[in-house]
């Protein structure tokens, strides 16, 4: 039976280490690395891109920016976009959840023409400042206290960005696959209009391979993105490793392998995780990201989909956990399933051939190989690139996304490949009416080789008692 552990408990042993018994069903080395003590040291964020990551992003944007289809001569963002990721992507400047309202951003196409940033306050402008110098270096960058739309017509005026027929991209104005319908206020967008009659603003957010400007830019990632994603990833391990322990030392609900969790991977990187979701007996998502009192039973199997956050870039890796031993009823379809799932993982990215393998062949194979293995595709996502917060396209799955299946697979792009499936029931039946599903999720870097792997756990069906 699971003895009660309360979460300040649960907490103090993850950051003192707590000590771990090893897993029977997997090999000793792998016990240790996946159950490895949590470090205790906080830390805080104080990584920054340099400037050549700037101008290289600076310069993508504006090329794309450029293009016929597209022809513009700004790209703005506005308070009203509270997750503001399309700013952060730009200058690296926005503000914590709750912490006020979405930075402002005017993005020209002339690089001539300095990036501007208004956060509406002195002590925001002075925190950003103080921040951000290497940005602001040359008058590449500034960052004014001012607020609002008035504020922002007036610097574009400034800029000599209100001449007539010239076109202004507006970030999150309509188009996303999650913001259908936009998050840019209609009071606001209105006095931009009436400040800049002649101005045409268009929206930059399109659900395709021709993603818009920041977009599409996002989805290849430059060296020191490339490692931040490689941060990502081994603290979303870490916070894996961080439920794992919970459970052993005698976790009650998935409330404590939530708070277990998230409490591992923020003290790893100073950053909230962009995602906690961990289930029992069901969908990773099911319970939404939140912390639940759902009971821990033995016999569970325990999915989670899991994202640390490194400079605001997300990186998801998951992996299924049975509850109990390997004579615990339900073990043995646990292993069955997990043994197709981490095949997926094993073997599909290697049918990535970069530069020349679209999104849709890659799914295609995935689906194919499900079934050529004996399971069932349970997933609805499955090809999760990471990014900062929602800039993480392409985001398909077997059953959806088809607008961007031929997304061809790029040096640079980074990905979470996370099948879901079921054992078919003809070929093993589960203790239940119904066989449950288990998802694996790992992470990879496309490289001019194929898809690189960014994780470094053993990739083994893992029960949390001998």
């Amino acid at each position: 039976m699971l003895k009660t552990i309360s979460r300040r408990t649960i907490l103090q042993g993850t950051a003192a280490g707590l000590a771990l018994p090893a897993m029977q069903m997997v090999p000793s080395e792998a016990a240790a690395q996946i159950g490895a003590a949590p470090c205790a040291a906080f830390s805080p964020r104080i990584s920054w891109f340099s400037v050549a990551e700037r101008d290289r992003r600076w310069a993508a944007v504006r090329a794309i920016m450029a293009r016929p289809q597209w022809n513009l001569d700004a790209i703005i963002t506005v308070a009203s976009d509270l997750p503001g990721n399309y700013a952060k992507y730009l200058t690296q400047i926005g503000m914590r959840a709750g912490g006020g309202d979405g930075t402002e951003v005017i993005f020209p196409r002339d690089p001539a023409q300095a990036v501007y940033v208004q956060v509406n306050g002195t002590r925001f402008r002075d925190f950003w400042k103080a921040r951000a110098t290497s940005w602001m270096a040359g008058g590449k960058l500034t960052v004014s206290a001012g607020g609002g739309a008035a504020a922002l017509a007036k610097q574009l005026k400034a800029q000599g960005l209100d001449r007539p027929g010239m076109r202004i991209g507006v970030a999150r104005l309509a188009g996303s696959r999650f913001e259908a319908e936009g998050l840019v206020a209609a009071t606001y967008l209105d006095r931009l209009k009436a400040a800049l009659p002649g101005v045409v603003f268009a929206p930059i957010d399109k659900w395709g391979a021709d993603a818009g400007p920041v977009e599409e830019s996002g989805m290849i990632k430059g060296p020191e993105e490339q490692a931040v994603i490689r941060r990502a990833a081994a603290a979303s391990e870490h916070g894996i490793a961080a439920m794992i322990a919970a459970v052993r030392a005698g976790a009650k609900t998935q409330g404590d392998l939530w708070f277990a969790t998230y409490s591992a991977m923020f003290a790893r990187t100073g950053e909230d995780p962009t995602r906690v979701s961990i289930s029992f007996d069901g969908p990773a998502n099911a319970t939404v990201g939140e912390p639940v009192d759902d009971a821990l039973r033995a016999g569970q199997i325990v999915n989670e989909e899991i994202d640390a956050t490194v400079q605001g870039y997300r990186a998801q890796v998951n992996h299924a956990v049975f509850v109990g031993g390997s004579s615990t009823p339900g073990y043995d379809y646990y292993r069955a399933a997990m043994e197709i799932a981490l095949t997926l993982v094993k073997e599909v990215p290697a049918s990535i051939v970069a530069g020349k393998t679209t999104l849709g062949e890659f799914v295609r194979h995935h689906s194919a190989r499900v079934g050529e293995l004996g399971g069932d595709d349970a997933s609805t996502v499955m090809f999760h690139s990471s990014g900062i917060g929602n800039l993480s396209r392409p985001r398909v799955g077997p059953r959806s996304g088809i607008e961007e299946f031929d997304i061809v697979l790029r040096p640079g792009m980074t990905f979470d490949y996370k099948p879901a499936v079921r054992v078919k029931r003809a070929k093993l039946a589960d203790v239940g009416a119904e066989n449950r599903e288990v998802n694996v999720g790992e992470h990879f870097l496309v490289t001019e080789q194929g898809a690189v792997r960014l994780g470094t756990r053993d990739l083994v069906p893992i029960a949390t008692q001998a």
